[in-house]
Order: structure tokens, then C-alpha cells, then sequence
């Protein structure tokens, strides 16, 4: 039986409780590749360090001199990393710096910007290209893809000013998001580093494309008349995928099946993990073992195992990052 069918059957996840989940006051995602290594952040003090887990082991990643925080946002199936690197020792702090890092073998290098004073990298694929987002020397955001050594701009829509690059597949597209008239901002694609405006849900403004595939299917969210929602890109086509109950709903991961994770209201302001495959979006709650303690807040990403990378709320207190395993 393959790992695409054991994930499609399962009705009971196994769980690795990896620790605290730092909050962290910004837009920030947990990554994990095919083999359930995972890539994340812990605290230790004062500062928050890049952390690598594998088979029960977390690694904290060590912060360049100069860097006394790391947020790791990518792994590819190598197990390399990439994320960012703060200045300061306060996260928040306006007059710090951030720049991208890329970890190979164990190397860190720093990310150039395009001129201006920060860097982000957001994602990575498993050829080693990288992108994220950075600042030109005037002050505005572009996003960028990392391949070697080189850096290039990717620019905006005709009409826009900025932009932002959160995901890269193994075939070199590339997703995220791009004003379009300064204000409002469209899900994106670059391929052979050509945008291409992907548009809103109906009635939507505003959207954007937080994850792709390798077969070019692509998740993330839009407005509609109805409040925010997650989507489905695929065939030219943004399909709705619904809530759990209440809006917002917000597409964050997908695997190579087509299986879409992210989090949804249930009610009010209360806030789940799903999971949608098959055409239904489900609360994942209702697959954890009879009386488990834990309830799933947020999906952050899927592999082809059907593994999925989850922060969740134990016995109504701390945070955790667990990486459910489908039996």
C-alpha cells in the first residue's frame, strides 16, 4: 500500500509533541519535507533560534555573529534550510536588520538584498533555489529567487509597486503575492520569472498564494462576498474550498496528492486545523485519538506521507508544534 493510500485511509493520527511553539509577532510558517524532518523555531532565553527535528532529535541551528535570532521558514528533502536573521535581540525592533539565510551541508550563508536594507527567504525547493522577499534600495519590497549565487528581482504587476515570493517547486515555479494598485493585493505566479496575476475568489479584492506543488496545483487564501476563504489553484481554475463553520479560512500547505492543510474558524473566534482532500474540508480534531488532550489550532504544512506539521492548544494552555503521522 502506498503513502498517498495510508494517508487517504487514515482515521487516527499518531502524535510528536516537539515542545513550546515560541509566538512569535509575525507571518511566519513551519515547514517539514517527505522524510518528517521539520523546520521551525524555539526560545532559549532572550533569543529564538532556527531548529531542525528528525526522528526525536532537535538540532538548534547556530546564529551567525552579528544574528542573535534565526526563524527557519523552508526545508528541502536534503534537509537544507532557509529562513531569516534578526540583528537584534528583539524581534520587533524597528531599527534592526533582517536577512535571508540559506543553510547546505551545514553551511550558513546570509542572502544578499536588491539594494535595501532587509531579506527574507521564504521558500526553498529541492534543487536549492530560494525566494523570498526584499528591499530595494528605495525602500520597496520585491520578490526575489536565489539560484547559486545569484539574486534576481522578480518585480511586480504592471500597475503594482511591490511584491512577495513564498514558495518554489521542484520545476521552478514560483507563487506568492503582488499589489496591483498599491493597495490591494492578487495571488501571483512566476514562471520562467514572468508574472502572471492568478486573481481573487468571486466577489473577492484581495488574495494570495502561500504554497505549490509539483504538479503547479497552488493554496492560499481570498476574500469573498462571504469573508476570507482557502483556495485551490489548479487547471487556470481558483476553486473555494469552504470553512470549517466561520470564516476566515486560510490554505497554508499542499502535498503532491492534492491535500490541502491550513486552519479555519469553527465558531466565533474559536480557531481549528483542517485538512481537504477528496472535495471536503475536515476538522483534523476528529482524527486524533478518543480523548486526546491536545486541540489542533493551525495546519501549517503536508508531505506525501500524509504527515502534517501542526501547532495545537494542550488541555486549554501552552502551545505546542506536534507533527501528526497517519497510522
Amino acid at each position: 500500500m502506498s503513502a498517498s493510500t495510508i494517508a487517504r485511509k487514515a482515521s487516527v493520527y499518531t502524535i510528536d509533541d516537539l515542545g513550546l511553539l515560541a509566538p512569535i509577532a509575525d507571518d511566519v510558517t513551519v515547514s517539514l519535507n517527505r522524510d518528517g524532518a521539520v523546520a521551525y523555531w524555539t526560545r532559549t532565553k532572550e533569543t529564538v533560534h532556527a531548529t531542525l527535528w528528525h526522528s526525536d532529535q532537535a538540532t538548534n541551528i547556530d546564529n551567525l555573529p552579528g544574528y542573535p535570532n534565526s526563524i527557519s521558514h523552508a526545508i528541502n528533502r536534503h534537509g537544507d534550510l532557509a529562513g531569516w536573521m534578526n540583528t537584534s535581540a528583539n524581534l520587533v525592533d524597528s531599527l534592526s536588520t533582517t536577512r535571508g539565510f540559506i543553510q547546505h551541508r551545514g553551511h550558513i550563508r546570509i542572502v544578499p538584498t536588491l539594494g535595501g536594507r532587509h531579506s527574507r527567504v521564504n521558500g526553498l525547493n529541492d534543487k536549492g533555489a530560494a525566494v523570498g522577499a526584499a528591499n530595494l534600495a528605495g525602500g520597496a519590497r520585491h520578490a526575489f529567487v536565489i539560484s547559486g549565487s545569484s539574486i534576481a528581482d522578480l518585480g511586480t504587476l504592471p500597475s503594482g509597486k511591490s511584491s512577495s515570493a513564498f514558495a518554489i517547486n521542484n520545476a521552478g515555479v514560483i507563487v506568492g503575492e503582488a499589489d496591483i494598485d498599491g493597495k490591494s493585493y492578487h495571488a501571483v505566479l512566476w514562471m520562467d520569472r514572468k508574472i502572471v496575476d492568478l486573481g481573487t475568489l468571486a466577489h473577492g479584492v484581495v488574495s494570495t498564494a502561500r504554497a505549490i506543488n509539483d504538479h503547479s496545483q497552488i493554496a492560499g487564501f481570498s476574500d469573498t462576498s462571504d469573508g476570507v476563504h482557502a483556495f485551490l489553484y489548479a487547471e487556470g481554475a481558483m476553486r473555494d474550498l469552504g470553512t470549517l463553520g466561520n470564516e476566515p479560512s486560510e490554505a497554508s500547505g499542499i502535498n503532491n496528492h492534492g491535500e490541502v492543510v491550513g486552519a479555519s474558524n469553527i465558531s466565533g473566534t474559536k480557531r481549528h486545523a483542517f485538512l481537504w482532500r477528496d472535495g471536503r474540508m475536515t476538522d483534523l480534531n476528529d482524527y486524533l485519538p478518543k480523548g486526546s488532550d491536545w486541540v489542533l489550532l493551525n495546519a501549517f504544512n503536508i508531505n506525501d506521507r500524509g504527515q502534517i506539521a501542526c501547532s495545537a492548544r494542550h488541555r486549554g494552555e501552552t502551545i505546542h508544534l506536534l507533527l501528526l503521522t497517519p497510522q
